[in-house]
C-alpha cells in the first residue's frame, strides 16, 4: 500500500476560484481515507507479526526438541522464570544460601596481616602498588581490597599532592 498523499490539481483549482469549505471538505475526505488505509495497514502488520511470532516460538521449540532428542548435553536457552513471593518474575543467577550477592572476590590468604607487611616492605605506598607486590608473590588482589584492609590493619592513610591516598604504619 502506498504511503504517500496523492495531491489533485481539482483542489488547488477550487482554492485559487474562493471556494474554501469545499476544498477543505476535500482535503479532510483525503486525510481521513489515509488514516483509513494506515489503520488498516496497521492491523495487518499485527496480524502478520503476532503469525512470525508464532512461528518462531515453535521453531525455538523444536531446535530444543531436537537438542534434547540428540543428547549433546546442551540445556535448553529458555526455561521457564519461576515468579517470587510477591509475583514479580525473578531474572539473574540463582542465590547460593550462604553466600553474599557475588561471594569474595578477595583471595583468603590476602588478609590485614599481608597488608601491614606489604605496607612495612614499600615504607609509603598506594593501594594499587601495594596490591601489584601483593600479586607479584602470588595472590591476585584489587587496589579497592587493599584500601578496605588497610583501614582494618590501622595502617596511617594520608593524600599525597597528587589527590592518592598514601598508606604508610
Amino acid at each position: 500500500m502506498p504511503r504517500t498523499r496523492g495531491m489533485s490539481r481539482s483542489s488547488d483549482a477550487a482554492s485559487a476560484s474562493g471556494d474554501e469549505p469545499s476544498a477543505l471538505l476535500a482535503a479532510a475526505e483525503r486525510m481521513v481515507g489515509q488514516i483509513e488505509a494506515l489503520v488498516a495497514e496497521m492491523a495487518a502488520l499485527r496480524q502478520d507479526n503476532q503469525r512470525l511470532r508464532g512461528e518462531l516460538h515453535a521453531a525455538v521449540a523444536l531446535m530444543e526438541r531436537a537438542g534434547a532428542a540428540f543428547g549433546d548435553g546442551i540445556v535448553p536457552r529458555r526455561r521457564a522464570v519461576a515468579p517470587s513471593a510477591n509475583g514479580a518474575r525473578r531474572r539473574g543467577r540463582p542465590r547460593v544460601p550462604g553466600r553474599g550477592r557475588r561471594g569474595r572476590a578477595t583471595p583468603p590468604e590476602v588478609t590485614s596481616q599481608v597488608i601491614r607487611a606489604a605496607i612495612g616492605k614499600l615504607g609509603v605506598a598506594t593501594a594499587s602498588q601495594i596490591a601489584a607486590e601483593i600479586t607479584r608473590s602470588g595472590a591476585a588482589v584489587n587496589g579497592r581490597a587493599v584500601r578496605f584492609l588497610a583501614e582494618q590493619a590501622g595502617a596511617q592513610i594520608s593524600v599525597g599532592d597528587d589527590g592518592q591516598r598514601r598508606y604508610s604504619l
